[in-house]
């Protein structure tokens, strides 16, 4: 379902701030104690200067260091979008898994299924995961990028990101700045999905011990989180 110009694009938060707008976000898991997010102006600022937060025992409690969920569930089909900007702070751009920010179209209740548009300072990633084991097939997470899409080496600055889900064909499409950086077929779509903006590492606990905190931090920029084709967001 490519982005379709004659339809109305609804913008879920404005960021007016002070802070997240607790109507319309929820914390998904507890963040980082170090975590400022600063809202305003039209912006979502979400700034962890340093890691803090590190599980030796459960995975996804030592990999998410920030996740804000949209509370309201969006009907697909959609094209799900943010203006998205990210900066690493210390540690290696190049290493997306000691730190990565997103922006997530997520079922997590019924089909387990996230979608994301993600990066570091540097690299500009797609995201296909299934959270949990269940009727339709084993967990997974893989993480995909298009070489020869270049974008300067640069997601400092905004850039504008998409995820396309299409029941009717199974297609998932991952834009950025129009430009298609991956796309899968995927039978097991939900029927709803909620916006996330994330923070996170992917570095797996070995031997019973984290690995995830390295000195390293990350800011993510959110403008506009935004929902296409959608009718009746407010």
């Amino acid at each position: 379902m490519p982005s379709t110009p004659d339809l109305p694009i609804e913008t879920y938060d404005e960021f007016e701030g002070p802070e997240l707008d607790g109507t319309r976000w929820h914390d998904a898991l507890p963040p980082d104690p170090h975590a400022r997010v600063v809202v305003g102006g039209g912006e979502a600022r979400i700034t962890i200067p340093a890691f803090s937060l590190a599980d030796d025992r459960l995975q996804a409690a030592d990999s998410v260091k920030f996740l804000a969920l949209s509370t309201r569930d969006f009907e697909l089909p959609a094209t799900f979008a943010a203006d998205l900007a990210i900066e690493n702070a210390g540690g290696d751009p190049g290493d997306y898994r000691t730190a990565i920010a997103c922006l997530q179209v997520a079922d997590l209740a019924d089909t387990h299924r996230v979608f994301s548009v993600c990066g570091t300072s540097t690299r500009v990633l797609a995201m296909h995961e299934h959270l949990a084991p269940d009727a339709t097939g084993e967990a997974f997470i893989h993480v995909a990028e298009s070489p020869y899409q270049d974008f300067g080496d640069d997601f400092t600055r905004f850039r504008a990101c998409e995820v396309t889900l299409d029941p009717a064909t199974h297609l998932v499409t991952w834009r950025v700045d129009g430009r298609t950086i991956y796309h899968a077929y995927e039978p097991h779509l939900p029927e709803r999905a909620r916006i996330g903006l994330g923070i996170f590492t992917m570095l797996p606990i070995r031997d019973g011990h984290s690995r995830s905190l390295r000195g390293q931090g990350m800011t993510a920029r959110y403008r506009r989180p935004r929902a296409l084709g959608v009718p009746n967001l407010h």
